[in-house]
């Protein structure tokens, strides 16, 4: 079977789902200009119908909901893509101007009853929080009883950025659980013994569950910086960004697991690098660099004589083999053939450069601040990594990532809790306050950065610079999960 054949029944209702987002929002929007019976109108409706009947006939029902800035259809969370966004985010605004959050056919519907519904939302007032119940009237009057309304939900916004405290102890949990698997299967590679790949296999499908339902606390985990255990944290944080931004392209949910297994052990070639070189504080020479330019290989190697990854091996190779390769294949280890980086070594490259240029190591007290290293990644766009990963990549991190400690011009410190999705509010994140008493630091209220002050039209909070949360004593993780 191909890759391209292995989609799962949620994977299958993810592409439906993305399929009714734009044709759905394209017959909105064209109600808005057309009148109900012109003929673009009924060609929209038929297309939207394309899009909704096989749906009904598959699962006996279409739910579509809007939780936050997620959309659902029939409980599956649609993933939304670089290449998609926008059309996503157009059609979030016009539902959320109409206060509609659910869309529901019961059973299978016709032309002119989408036309009704759609003519019925085009016509709404804006910021009415009560247009549900009228449109709900209008359709029981009508009787289309198996087509219905919801109101948007509204959530506060400490609801919005503070995760539930399962989701915070899944994500905790996910995360050291992995440290631990990685020295344990480094450890067994090394010394010749057994390597469980099935709890590997496991620990990888929940990270997958808890970034799909929110990735904020594992990429918070991730962007702490560590001084110990280089090796095993920075695997693990390779697994967690390859993961992340291979949701935000649309990778299948199966092949997200997959990912974060090449991802984890993408350095299982160093199990065979000398611990003295490895962690030399002074220059290598030649001969120490070759064995370092030569773990890729002996990765490969390692994972084509272990029949314990089974159907995992190809990809598994490749994350070990590629990941220093570059995109135009000017890296290491030099190929006596030109051959295309998979898609899979090339998000794992630039996760590693990422995560490798951002944490400190024997060789490297000081590591580069996240500005700087993204800087980077989109100077070296197009030549060491995939120009559209790192648009993806850069969206996602945002200027100042998650768990950075900031201060504001208020005077006020805290940590970056969200990120902004708009390009040009990078720079203005989400910030979680933190006021101090009795001896330590207290998490205080969420505020949003990009909100400015109606008198005067500034900002009413701006970053003046980054903070080194050691110098505080603060251990970021504690307040962001």
């Amino acid at each position: 079977m191909s890759e391209k054949q292995l989609f799962t029944r949620e994977d299958l209702s993810i592409r439906m789902g993305t399929e009714f987002v734009f044709r759905f929002y394209r017959l909105l929007k064209g109600a808005a200009i057309y009148g109900r019976n012109n003929v673009v109108m009924n060609q929209y409706a038929q297309e939207c119908l394309q899009a909704i009947q096989p749906i009904i006939q598959s699962d006996g029902r279409l739910f579509f909901k809007i939780v936050r800035d997620n959309c659902f259809l029939n409980q599956a969370k649609i993933q939304v893509r670089a290449d998609n966004y926008s059309i996503f985010k157009g059609f979030l605004n016009e539902m959320r101007k109409r206060w509609i959050g659910e869309i529901e056919f019961s059973e299978e519907i016709d032309n002119e009853s989408l036309k009704d519904l759609v003519s019925l939302l085009s016509g709404l007032e804006e910021g009415n929080e009560s247009n549900y119940l009228y449109v709900k009237k209008q359709l029981e009057y009508r009787g289309f009883g198996h087509i219905h309304v919801g109101k948007l939900e509204f959530f506060r916004d400490e609801e919005i950025y503070v995760d539930s405290e399962d989701q915070k102890r899944r994500s905790k949990e996910v995360y050291f659980k992995s440290i631990d698997l990685v020295k344990e299967v480094m450890e067994g590679v090394k010394n010749q013994n057994v390597v469980h790949i099935r709890k590997a296999k496991r620990l990888m499908q929940n990270a997958v569950n808890v970034i799909i339902q929110d990735d904020s606390a594992l990429l918070g985990l991730a962007n702490i910086k560590n001084y110990d255990d280089y090796t095993f944290n920075h695997s693990v944080n390779v697994a967690i960004f390859a993961i992340a931004i291979g949701q935000r392209i649309g990778i299948p949910k199966k092949h997200l697991s997959h990912l974060g297994m090449a991802g984890l052990f993408h350095d299982i070639g160093k199990t065979k690098i000398p611990r003295e070189i490895l962690n030399k504080t002074g220059k290598l020479n030649p001969e120490e660099w070759g064995v370092i330019r030569a773990h890729p290989v002996v990765g490969a190697e390692i994972v084509l004589r272990m029949k314990e990854w089974g159907e995992l091996s190809t990809r598994m190779i490749n994350g070990a083999f590629e990941h220093h390769l570059r995109y135009d294949l000017s890296g290491y280890p030099k190929l006596t053939r030109k051959r295309k980086v998979t898609l899979f070594g090339r998000i794992i490259a630039l996760a590693d450069f990422y995560d490798a240029l951002g944490r400190p190591r024997a060789y490297n007290r000081f590591p580069y601040v996240s500005e700087k290293i993204l800087g980077l990644m989109m100077e070296r766009s197009g030549k060491d990594f995939d120009p559209v990963l790192v648009k993806v990549f850069v969206n996602m991190i945002g200027v100042f990532p998650l768990g950075t400690l900031v201060l504001l011009d208020t005077n006020e410190m805290g940590i970056v809790v969200q990120t902004q999705e708009e390009a040009e509010l990078m720079d203005r994140p989400k910030v979680n306050l933190l006021y101090y008493k009795d001896g330590r630091y207290h998490k205080g209220k969420v505020v949003d950065l990009s909100e400015k002050d109606e008198p005067t039209g500034g900002y009413k909070w701006s970053i003046v610079k980054t903070l080194d949360p050691n110098e505080y004593s603060l251990n970021i993780a504690e307040y962001l999960i």
